[in-house]
């Protein structure tokens, strides 16, 4: 069964991943189990622990040998089947995948737990695919029917593995769907019959935090980073962290979670753009640059990302690259304040009163208390002159005011020079 939030394509391991500790650990592990193969070629056992492990540090012609001894013994026949679809799924071949996978789904009397792994990893294909709400429809049969949730225990008292890779897939559907009612719906539900997963409650942390629920949030990220082992608490729950430290202001822990989210998931675009906010609440704008551009890359979409970059490049006096960033917010959305309110500065410092005052209303009609909206005006009024009373302003009107990650625009936007105490 495949990884939700890790698994990437690999090739053969090239020699600096060779210096990763874990895959060092893989390829030790695999070539220590095909010098006991040579001597018990038909051990079952053996041949999936070295295939487990050739998979693991993509060495995908040795595991494709021990996949094709497996087949030819005729043994643990369903769960070979299974094993090759985590052969195409692990380079990310998911046609050749889903061909394999789709030919199991009439099995049968599976073995307990077959249909779980088998589900998961069909719409972990739909998943990667993006195709949200296709992934969301296959696993709402058996989510919201509370079969996984009331799963028979294993003997931790916990959902067995499978059941438990299903909660953390089912909310990152949903997270990925925009349907974030519909899973703080199912994740407290699934706590108060303390059917929750721990894991699954890490990835629910992060759509507490969209939800605005910042309670459960915090008691969920601390589920998660209080059970399992570091390889298995999922990169949310780190994200989670690092965005509760930035509503109190602690630019050091903030980046420290978000770096170690990075370290799980190098890819991810919630930890880049956490560690965007992180490095501008301490005033580091070359890296808070840096660091927002990486999270666009891979989700162009995100609204919030997009007034982070904008912020950053006022404060760098980068006008035009601004006004494009909050443009481009706009574009995703028209009916979001902060974006009008973004623009609004922009156009301000750019001398463009008129249509300054224009965005101004607007955010604060979607808005009373929009933050830049109101720092539009004053730049307008003549109360604030330049970019470097942005600290001075933002406490004096905004403070308590909610920034789009948590704590207020005084303590997320430094003036140029400026460090926070964080």
């Amino acid at each position: 069964m495949t990884d939700t939030s890790e698994t990437q394509a690999k090739t053969t391991a090239e020699p600096s991943q060779r210096d990763d500790p874990r895959v060092v650990d893989s390829l030790q592990r695999l070539d220590r189990m095909e010098r006991f193969l040579r001597e018990d070629p038909s051990n079952n056992s053996l041949l999936i622990t070295a295939f487990e492990a050739a998979l693991s540090c993509g060495e995908w012609e040795r595991a494709e040998l021990h996949l094709r001894r497996a087949h030819s013994l005729s043994e643990d026949v369903l769960g070979w089947r299974l094993r090759e679809g985590d052969f195409w799924l692990a380079q990310q071949r998911y046609d050749e995948a889903l061909s394999v996978l789709d030919a199991l789904t009439d099995t049968q009397d599976p073995p307990p737990g077959f249909l779980d792994v088998l589900m998961h990893n069909i719409a972990f294909i739909e998943l990667r695919r993006g195709r949200h709400a296709e992934c969301v429809a296959r696993l709402a049969s058996v989510l919201e029917a509370g079969s996984a949730a009331s799963a028979s225990q294993t003997a931790t008292g916990q959902p067995p593995v499978a059941a438990r890779a299903l909660q953390q897939l089912w909310l990152r559907a949903l997270h990925h769907d925009r349907q974030l009612d519909r899973a703080m719906e199912w994740t407290l539900g699934a706590e108060q019959q303390r059917t929750l997963d721990p894991q699954a409650a890490g990835v629910a942390s992060l759509i507490a935090i969209d939800a605005s629920n910042f309670e459960a949030a915090q008691r969920w990220c601390v589920l998660s980073l209080s059970n399992g082992t570091p390889p298995e608490q999922p990169v949310e729950a780190f994200v989670t962290r690092a965005t509760l430290a930035l509503a109190q202001r602690d630019a050091a822990a903030a980046g420290q979670f978000a770096d170690a989210a990075l370290q799980r998931h190098p890819g991810d675009g919630r930890a880049w753009s956490t560690r965007g906010f992180a490095s501008l609440l301490a005033g580091d704008l070359g890296n808070a640059f840096r660091a927002f551009r990486q999270a666009l890359s891979v989700m162009g979409q995100h609204i919030g990302t997009w007034h982070g970059l904008g912020w950053t490049q006022i404060l760098q006096g980068d006008l035009a690259g601004a006004h494009e960033s909050f443009e481009t917010a706009l574009a995703l959305d028209r009916n979001f304040a902060e974006s009008h309110g973004g623009l609004a500065v922009v156009l301000a410092m750019q001398g463009r009163p008129g249509e300054a005052g224009e965005h101004a209303e607007l955010a604060l009609r979607l808005d009373r208390a929009n933050m830049s909206g109101r720092y539009a005006q004053a730049l307008l009024t003549g109360d604030v002159k330049d970019a470097s009373d942005v600290q001075r302003f933002a406490r004096r009107i905004l403070g308590g005011i909610a920034a789009p990650l948590g704590g207020d625009l005084a303590d997320l936007v430094v003036a140029p020079g400026a460090k926070a105490n964080g």
